[in-house]
């Protein structure tokens, strides 16, 4: 079971592949150190095994290499809330095959860090988060025609989730201005990001800016769409242009997985989160 379906399962609250991750992590991540019996013999990298140890006072559970604890770039310990997240990391950890850890290969290693370091103040990334609701991607509309025609297929179904869901109601327009929002959604948006921990924020912060759009990120994260879909969504416009135009080998298939892996580790990042 690969990351991608992992992701779409759990996104979705399917809590029988959610209640087996636990299980499943572990097999996975003792498999990979079995198949590499050779790498013991002959390291390529400056560790031999990544692991998980409980962390002093019950804070939650430390990641090892060996039996040197890994530290984020601002030098704290990756101390994770959960085994089945810390387990994950782990995993990224593990399937570094040689060298130095190939950090576009870690991307939940890197919401780790961000969520730790906080790099800017936590006013500062909400104000930044905020700034997308007027430019929302599954607001701003082309002028009536077919793209038009499809971004509605798309949004509409998404706006009318989060609206029951939460009492959201974002406007959409063709205007090249963009899409100005009512204040009071702007601090409907702003409550709900205030309400979050510095994990979960790190894991916004990346979906609504990978997805230019508020609105893809809180659907995904509330259930209401699948990873699959928001990238589907997210690519919707350049999808349409390639149609018309052709794909760029080389252009579109390299973008197309590195916004993969921008929606599909976070919104895992945010589920092994909750499986406390």
């Amino acid at each position: 079971m690969t990351s991608r379906y992992v992701a779409d399962a759990l996104i979705s609250g399917a809590r029988p592949v959610a209640s087996h991750l636990s299980a499943l992590l572990p097999h996975l991540f003792i498999c990979r150190q079995a198949s590499t019996g050779t790498q013991a013999q002959k390291p390529s990298r400056f560790y031999k095994a990544a692991h998980v140890i409980p962390a002093p006072d019950n804070a939650g559970y430390q990641l090892m290499l060996d039996s040197k604890p890994v530290r984020t770039p601002g030098k704290r310990l990756a101390v994770l809330p959960t085994l089945p997240l810390a387990l994950a990391v782990a995993a990224e950890w593990e399937w570094q095959d040689k060298g130095k850890p190939q950090l576009h290969t870690m991307p939940m290693m890197s919401l780790v860090a961000h969520a730790l370091d906080q790099p800017r103040p936590r006013d500062k990334v909400i104000s930044h988060i905020l700034n997308y609701i007027h430019t929302d991607s599954a607001c701003c509309l082309y002028e009536e025609g077919t793209l038009a025609q499809r971004q509605k297929r798309v949004f509409v179904p998404i706006l009318d989730a989060l609206h029951q869901d939460l009492g959201w109601r974002f406007l959409q327009s063709d205007s090249i201005a963009g899409s100005p929002q009512t204040e009071e959604l702007g601090e409907s948006v702003r409550s709900w990001l205030e309400g979050m921990d510095a994990w979960q924020l790190a894991a916004v912060e990346q979906l609504t800016s990978t997805c230019k759009s508020v609105v893809l990120a809180a659907a995904l994260l509330r259930g209401h769409i699948r990873p699959s879909e928001a990238l589907q969504a997210a690519r919707l416009e350049e999808d349409f242009q390639a149609e018309e135009w052709g794909r760029v080998e080389a252009g579109h298939d390299l973008d197309e997985a590195d916004l993969r892996s921008r929606v599909y580790a976070p919104s895992l990042f945010v589920r092994l989160l909750q499986m406390r």
